[in-house]
């Protein structure tokens, strides 16, 4: 008999959600809004994902979308379009999401985006026997002009956590391995980030008011989120041939303020058609790290990221 249930609830002030769950671990996703997976988190521990329930984050899209038309937040994994272009990027996604059941998939399927003319889908995929779900991202052209883009799957994190960002280590010979973007209210000296041999880490802090984001050619297909004892893996296929990715080839983009961080993956660009769509798999991996709570890594502790990654993530 299968352990996964889809039920229904009331959380906070999200309104509708489906809870998804194999006992093992669950996720939260709204319908009255967005879609977000606004919570996810191994069985009886706290929650991994941000929840804006002030919605402190807001911006108004009324030049684009019509007006009152206002973009929130809200926290959770979203689904958006890369390059970022503001405001066209900030949908106003506040209306009823609809979703079909089938087994242990669940298909989340917003309205059609007016003026963009795209339609957005994310379908989540249970797996009975672990902590694990597959999160499938797709985005058709529904309009007559093409458009050129990438699916950028967005996670925003509950605060103090820390990103773990594996890096490139092909030997390329005299050629470079890595490219690393940095956005310009970016310091390279911010306490938050520290570059290892094999990886990057990015310390949530809520004292530190200023943004920080960066982007790499991440090769190794995984980027993790450790907070509250526990880590949410999300790995992905980032090696397309010939794939020209966004912001001079980012696959993966890390991002922090002194509300949440987040982790980004993204597909390659690809420019659709009318009825054209492209697809953005990632899968989803709970993993207990209780026994690790206080997780800090401080520059210098080489042996400390690699213990760690070693035990619990790869």
């Amino acid at each position: 008999m299968s352990k996964i249930t889809i039920t229904d609830i009331e959380y906070k002030n999200y309104g509708k959600c489906k809870v998804i769950s194999n006992g093992l671990f669950e996720m939260y996703v709204t319908v009255d809004i967005g879609p977000r997976i606004i919570k996810v988190n191994l069985t009886g521990k706290e929650n991994l994902m941000f929840n804006d329930i002030d919605r402190a984050m807001c911006e108004d899209v009324s030049s684009v979308f019509g007006e009152g038309k206002n973009w929130y937040i809200y926290g959770g994994h979203r689904l958006w379009v890369s390059p970022e272009d503001m405001p066209k990027t900030y949908y106003p996604d506040n209306e009823p999401v609809g979703f079909k059941i089938n087994a242990n998939k669940i298909l989340f399927t917003p309205p059609p985006q007016k003026v963009s003319d795209l339609q957005h889908s994310i379908e989540i995929e249970i797996y009975e026997d672990k902590a694990c779900a597959k999160i499938t991202h797709k985005i058709v052209n529904i309009g007559k002009k093409e458009v050129t883009g990438a699916i950028w799957a967005l996670s925003v994190m509950a605060p103090g956590g820390t990103v773990i960002c594996p890096q490139p280590d092909e030997d390329t010979g005299v050629l470079g391995n890595r490219c690393i973007a940095l956005w310009p209210y970016t310091r390279l000296t911010d306490s938050r980030a520290n570059f290892f041999d094999k990886y990057i880490t990015v310390k949530q802090n809520k004292n530190i008011n200023e943004k920080f984001k960066f982007g790499i050619n991440n090769t190794k297909g995984w980027l993790a989120y450790q907070n509250h004892g526990q880590i949410l893996k999300k790995s992905y296929n980032p090696n397309h041939p010939d794939g020209i990715y966004p912001d001079w080839g980012m696959s993966t983009e890390i991002f922090t303020n002194h509300l949440f961080a987040e982790a980004e993956t993204l597909s390659e660009l690809k420019t659709l058609r009318h009825g054209e769509f492209i697809e953005h798999t990632e899968i989803w991996e709970l993993i207990d790290a209780s026994v690790d709570t206080d997780v800090d890594f401080k520059c210098g502790e080489q042996d400390k990221i690699d213990d760690y990654v070693r035990k619990y993530i790869i």
